[in-house]
């Protein structure tokens, strides 16, 4: 959370109210909260501080100097083996076509920063490497590959999984651009800029030389194992994008074990994939929902494991109650599976409390009022979801994944 706030007065509200306002919307933008007790309502506003306040207004966003860009586009030039590191900052319309620009005219290999909750490239391009991995060894030797890495809308960088190894491997210079001041002094190495990543990017592709340097290795999807009953998450992932390949669909993330194989689905467009960023779970499920209240021109997917909607579960009759068409894709391996693989990672004995079963999700979303749906097959899956974008109210569907 950016900023939460109570009025001492009740006169005081409209003030915060409209201080809220600025900061959520300021960077880098963030949640705010105002509390307001509730015998302050009936309470009368000042009339003249209200009318002052109206106005008043705040212009300004931070943006990297000139000789940053310089900084930035004479590391690039200078560079024999750059790579283009991006994150949420950078997932705008603005940031996402600048991002394509400076990746193609400077043939750099492009790589989304570890546990981003946006996806800021396009997974189809030529200069698309994947996700980072979030344990500071495998990080490492990967950046190692490269003598200059620029980032730009991400942290320098988010880790989540355990390792005892270094954070980086020296030979490498880092350069980040970033938001967030807070962000910025908190990186443990490299050189870093405080400023809007989208518009350092438009202006970074626009000064930097073409390079004819041979053109990244393209990303490589290894096939599926497509047996059944149960699926593996790969190949639920291909049939889920099968069955959305529009350039409009938009996804909610929340099926953890699935994470890193997210490039599987085909994004072509900004704000497209969310995904929680603190790894909070049950945020998928009303992540969705708002989603598609706040673009409803947009199809939206939401994709959960069997035991993070419980946790909201909830918000599938507020789908219900106000008819938001969303499809939310419920994945049952009837275990806690991302705790599993910590408690192996960790030597933690893993115990019943793991497995999950028998949670009937089909049985709760109808009693919410869902249309509902078991996928016995990949390529009933993909056929449901092709009728997505036509559904008047939310739906659910399941299916079985080892």
């Amino acid at each position: 959370m950016k900023w939460a706030g109570e009025p001492l007065r009740p006169q005081d509200a409209p003030a915060l109210v409209s201080k809220g306002l600025m900061l959520a919307d300021s960077a880098p933008r963030g949640v705010v909260y105002l509390s307001v007790p509730l015998d302050d309502w009936p309470e009368p506003a000042d009339d003249t501080a209200q009318a002052l306040l109206l106005q008043r207004a705040v212009d300004g966003s931070p943006v990297v100097t000139p000789q940053t860009v310089e900084t930035l586009v004479t590391a690039l030039d200078r560079a024999s083996d750059p790579a283009l590191v991006l994150g949420p900052g950078a997932d705008t319309e603005q940031g996402f076509q600048a991002a394509i620009a400076l990746a193609e005219r400077a043939r750099l290999p492009v790589w989304v920063a570890p546990s981003a909750p946006r996806c800021p490239f396009p997974t189809r391009h030529r200069c698309h490497q994947g996700l980072l991995p979030t344990d500071a060894g495998s990080l490492a030797k990967i950046l190692a590959r490269y003598d200059t890495v620029v980032c730009f809308g991400a942290p320098v960088f988010r880790y989540h999984a355990p390792s005892t190894e270094d954070f980086f491997q020296p030979g490498t210079a880092v350069y980040a651009v970033t938001d967030d001041p807070d962000e910025a002094a908190r990186a443990p190495f490299g050189r870093m800029f405080v400023g809007d990543a989208s518009d350092a990017l438009v202006r970074v592709s626009d000064a930097v030389t073409a390079s004819d340097r041979p053109w990244p290795a393209p990303l490589t999807i290894a096939e599926a194992d497509t047996s059944g009953p149960h699926f593996t998450a790969e190949a639920i992932l291909d049939a889920v994008d099968r069955g959305t390949r529009d350039d409009d669909t938009v996804f909610s993330l929340e099926w953890t074990s699935a994470e890193m194989f997210r490039d599987r689905l085909t994004i072509t467009r900004a704000r497209s994939l969310f995904y929680s960023a603190a790894g909070g779970l049950g945020w998928g499920l009303p992540a969705a929902i708002g989603l598609k209240l706040g673009r409803p021109d947009r199809p939206v997917v939401c994709l959960l494991g069997d035991g993070s909607p419980h946790y909201t579960i909830a918000g599938l009759w507020t789908a219900a109650r106000h008819k938001v068409p969303v499809t939310f894709v419920v994945c049952t391996n009837g275990k806690y599976r991302a705790l599993e693989e910590f408690a192996e990672a960790l030597d933690v004995p893993k115990g019943e409390y793991l497995h999950i079963p028998d949670l009937g999700i089909l049985d709760i979303a109808r009693g919410y009022g869902l249309e509902v749906h078991r996928a016995e097959t990949l390529a009933d899956l993909t056929e449901y979801l092709k009728k997505g974008p036509d559904a008047k109210g939310p739906r659910l569907v399941e299916i079985l994944q080892r």
